[in-house]
Order: structure tokens, then C-alpha cells, then sequence
């Protein structure tokens, strides 16, 4: 079968999946054959693994869903390594506060998962709470063949020639946009937007019109969970957005520069005050929590979502049964001057695992060999075959027919929407005969054996290469500035100071000369010395990498 970076096996074999409104795939190759994993440090690739019975401990974040008890992936991982998994998974929305208190507490799991490679991560390294890994990981072919030195890059501190202190989780290059109720669409007589003057015209329909028929103003074009959260993606007027100062991107004259300062931060934030003016977005936005978009837009109270077309078969198998038949998935709003639809393409992570630096010395090889498994040909067959649906590493879905697979997959890649479910069949047929392929239409991919999947998934493959030929794909570097990464931990008030100005602008609390005079006169000075080590490790990377 064609080989595929397991960009988000070792997030799924431990349960795994934090994010499901991320989609993900990668063409990279692994280079090590599945007989090759569960190497202990000293082992060569030919030593048989050790497989005997033992438990690891492990500090997750994972989905609300995700049934731990009993769960018949953790059988088979047992089965196959011989480790069974331990995990105490917090929710989502309090998984930062007890990962803080864990690792404040000493006493730690055999593996934490950090979300970010932020100032946390950093201060937990020096403080010797988690074990510097760069003596042990290239004893494991898994580990180093799937598992870019960009991705590996991200985990250390100090650094591009500092220690690296998690194994990270690659994402791969995810493929975003924007999902529409199309019932709306069409009870308004209108097309998908494609720029955000578009979306703004569509976002005063929603408003006033009464798309779902309730008698009441109360329908809005987008929920996002906070002010900057994928501005990027829906309304595109910056490169690329973080909550940090800084984005690691150049603005659109070449130039690096703090997020504030770039040519886009102030038409956002009026775009987004004119929204908020008319009715447009709601007006929650500000106090959203993660996930809050999702069940907002399932809930028929807004019109766009920002997420990737897994989230379509997610919310059919979950709580929206006729999801196929009434969203639709898109690449993201153009840009200025007709820019292509944006897409990220880097080298990124979702965060990474983390050993306890206390960890029993002879337990140690077993659970770099047991990560170096995850990160195998065999982890991932394990994986797609043990788990009903694994969101964002699989470009297929198990609870979805072959079928309804190949026609997702097509209707992506052609930027079309979602296709009748009657016409299907018909769909998926003209697809294999293209590649030259049979296989049963009417399956479930989670009935059918591994050895009758590899086409399909080489064929999800192909169609997501299509998609991201249509945008244009943004590289994200891989570089650290931790003046600038870390300014925010240091100065928590004038951050909170601006973030909270920046939405009393949106809501109409403040005037944009209220605003200009925080920046100029506290936002600026402060971050003046961190903005300047910025622009100097940019030009730096710059150079260095053309």
C-alpha cells in the first residue's frame, strides 16, 4: 500500500484526536517498514521487539466523545505491544488548567501531552521536570523517518541547536475552509460567498431575513471563539493570525512585522466592528469557548463554520444524521485583490508528547519503542482499522461507505459541494475506473479488511492533492523567537489590556483613536525589544533559507 506519514498516529493510538475541525494529510513517505518498530534505545531493527505485558501512564487531551473504557483500540494496541495505556483525560476546556497543576505537582504520568511548544513547555524543560530526548530518538527508525526535522525543530528549546524535549505530533499540511448550511443558501437565493465583501452581503440575509424560520432576527453569519480565532481563514485581511505577537509570516509587502502593525490589523477589526454594528456575527463571539462554533452551527444558529470536510462526516455520526445532504465544504474566502484561497502548508504540530523525567530508567525503552510504533506502518494499521473514525489523520472515514468516501473526497478536490447521495454510486464508480480499481461500494470501510483499503486511501490521497493545487499554499517557517513568544507570559496585563481593547473596539465601546493611543502609547514601547529580536530572527531565517 502506498505509504503516508502518520501525521496524527500517535495523537490517534493514544485516543486521540483533540481537534476535529482540523483535517490533515501529508505525501510524505515513511522510509522504515513496520518490522522495524518497537526497537528498544540499543536495538537494531532486526531484534525482535519486546512485547511483554506493561503499563505506561499517560496525561491526554481528547475529545468529550472518545469512550475510554473498554475501547477496543486499546485492546488491540495491548495486543499488539504489549503496553496498556493508562490515561486520565481531562475535557478539553480544562485540560491547560490540569496540565498546569500536574506539572506544578511533580508528581507526572510516564507521557504529558503539551498542547504548545510555548514558554510552559520551555520553563518545564529547565526546571528538569521532562527528559531531553536527542540521545535516544535516532534509535528509532519510526521516529526519525516520519517525523520531519521541522517537526523536530518545533520541540526544541534553546534554539535551532537546543535539546529537544517531546516527541512531536505532527498535523502534516492541514487543508481548511469554510463549511455552509446550504439550506440557507438556497432559502436565500444566493451563492456561496467566495470574498468577504460577499460574506458581508450573505451575513445581512442571515441577519434580517429569517433563514430558519423562526420569526426572529436572531441567525448570524459566523460564531467565531474569540476576536482572532481563524481570522486568517474566514475573513483573510492578514496573512496568517496567532494569538501571539507574532504570526512568522511576512505581511503582504515582504516585510516582517508584529501582528498589530501589519498592513491588514485595523480593516479586520473595522470589518468585524461593522459586522458586529449590523447584526451580523454574533455577538457571543468574544466569550465563545473552542468547540462553541461547532454546536452554534449544528444548532442552525449560524451560517459558516471554519473546519475542514472531515467535520461533515463527524457530524453525521455523531448528531446531525443529513449533514452530507445539508452542508457543504469550500475552500476559504479569497483574499485582497483576488488572492487564490489560503491554505497552510508546514511543517507544524499539534503539540507533542512529553516524558517524565523521573520515568523508571528501565521502563524508559519501552515507551520510546512503543511511540516509535505509533509512528509505524504497522501503528497505523492498528489504528484504521481499530478506531470507527479517526477525524483528521485518515483522509477516508470508516463509518462511511466506499462510496460516500469517493465522493467526498472528488467533491473536495473540485471545490464543488457535496454531492447527492443518490448520485453516489455513480460517482464512485467513474472514480476507480479512472484509477483503474473495483472495490464494494456499499461497504462500510470499518467492516472491510486492511488489505481492501490501500486504493481507497491512495485515492483520498490523489483527490486531497487536487484540493490543495486549487489555494495557494502558505509555509509556515520553522523558527523560534522566544523574546517574542514569551512576551505575553511576561507582560500579562498590557496582553490582556490589548486584547480586551482590541473587542471594545469591535463592540463600539471605544473609539479607533482609543485604540491607536493604547498602542502607541503602552502596546508599542512595551513590546518594542521582543518586536525588534522578531524581526531580527526572521531577516536571519530569511537569509538562511531563502
Amino acid at each position: 500500500m502506498k505509504k503516508r506519514i502518520l501525521a496524527l498516529a500517535l495523537a490517534a493510538i493514544m485516543l486521540m484526536v483533540p481537534f476535529t475541525a482540523c483535517s490533515s494529510s501529508s505525501s510524505s513517505t515513511p522510509a522504515a517498514s513496520a518490522s522495524a518498530a518497537g526497537t528498544g534505545s540499543s536495538s537494531t531493527a532486526s531484534a525482535e521487539p519486546d512485547n511483554s505485558p506493561i503499563t505506561i501512564t499517560v496525561l491526554n487531551r481528547v475529545n468529550a466523545e472518545i469512550v475510554l473504557d473498554d475501547n477496543p483500540m486499546l485492546a488491540a494496541v495491548a495486543e499488539k505491544t504489549g503496553v496498556t495505556l493508562e490515561i486520565e483525560a481531562p475535557p478539553i476546556s480544562n485540560y491547560t488548567d490540569r496540565l498546569q497543576l500536574v506539572m506544578a505537582s511533580g508528581d507526572l504520568p510516564d507521557i504529558i501531552y503539551t498542547w504548545e511548544f510555548d514558554q510552559n513547555y520551555e520553563k518545564w524543560a529547565n526546571d528538569g521536570l521532562i527528559l531531553p530526548l536527542d540521545e535516544y530518538i535516532e534509535d528509532y527508525p519510526n521516529l526519525m523517518a516520519n517525523i520531519s526535522e521541522g517537526q523536530w525543530g518545533k520541540a526544541r528549546v534553546g534554539g535551532a541547536d537546543g535539546q529537544i524535549y517531546a516527541v512531536p505530533r505532527p498535523t502534516g499540511s492541514a487543508s481548511w475552509g469554510v463549511i455552509s448550511n446550504d439550506e440557507w443558501l438556497e432559502k436565500l437565493g444566493v451563492d456561496m460567498p467566495t470574498t468577504p465583501e460577499e460574506a458581508y452581503e450573505y451575513g445581512k440575509l442571515v441577519a434580517t431575513q429569517d433563514p430558519d424560520g423562526n420569526g426572529k432576527n436572531d441567525t448570524f453569519l459566523y460564531s467565531p471563539y474569540g476576536l482572532w480565532a481563524d481570522c486568517w481563514m474566514i475573513f483573510p485581511f492578514l496573512p496568517f493570525s496567532l494569538q501571539h505577537a507574532a504570526s512568522y509570516l511576512p505581511d503582504r509587502d515582504g516585510e516582517y512585522k508584529i501582528k498589530e502593525k501589519m498592513d491588514g490589523y485595523m480593516p479586520y477589526l473595522d470589518f468585524m466592528r461593522k459586522m458586529y454594528a449590523e447584526g451580523i456575527i454574533d455577538p457571543e463571539f468574544f466569550t465563545n469557548k473552542y468547540y462553541d462554533d461547532q454546536t452554534k452551527f449544528k444548532q442552525g444558529r449560524v451560517a459558516l463554520l471554519h473546519g475542514g470536510i472531515t467535520n461533515i462526516p463527524e457530524f453525521a455520526a455523531k448528531d446531525v444524521p443529513n449533514a452530507a445532504e445539508i452542508y457543504s465544504f469550500h475552500p476559504a474566502l479569497k483574499g485582497e485583490n483576488d488572492e487564490k484561497p489560503r491554505n497552510e502548508a508546514a511543517a507544524a504540530t499539534w503539540g507533542g508528547w512529553m516524558i517524565n523525567a523521573d520515568v523508571d530508567p528501565e521502563k524508559l525503552p519501552r515507551i520510546l519503542s512503543f511511540l516509535d510504533w505509533a509512528n509505524s506502518e504497522e501503528g497505523f494499521v492498528t489504528i484504521a482499522a481499530g478506531v470507527q473514525v479517526i477525524y483528521q489523520d485518515m483522509s477516508v472515514f470508516p463509518n462511511l461507505t466506499v462510496a460516500e468516501n469517493i465522493a467526498l473526497t472528488i467533491n473536495k478536490s473540485e471545490n464543488k459541494k457535496l454531492v447527492n447521495w443518490k448520485q453516489v454510486d455513480e460517482v464512485a464508480q467513474q472514480a476507480f475506473d479512472k484509477i483503474g480499481v473495483q472495490m464494494p461500494l456499499h461497504e462500510l470501510l470499518e467492516d472491510m479488511s486492511v488489505a481492501d483499503k490501500p486504493e481507497l486511501n491512495e485515492f483520498a490521497m490523489n483527490s486531497l492533492t487536487a484540493f490543495q493545487a486549487a489555494v495557494e499554499q502558505i509555509d509556515i517557517p520553522v523558527v523560534k523567537c522566544p523574546e517574542i513568544d514569551n512576551w505575553a507570559a511576561e507582560n500579562p496585563d498590557i496582553a490582556s489590556q490589548k486584547e480586551q481593547m482590541e473587542v471594545s473596539y469591535v463592540v463600539g465601546e471605544i473609539s479607533k483613536e482609543d485604540l491607536e493611543a493604547f498602542l502607541n502609547d503602552v502596546y508599542f514601547p512595551s513590546v518594542a525589544d521582543a518586536e525588534a529580536a522578531y524581526i531580527e530572527t526572521m531577516n536571519a531565517y530569511k537569509a538562511a533559507n531563502g
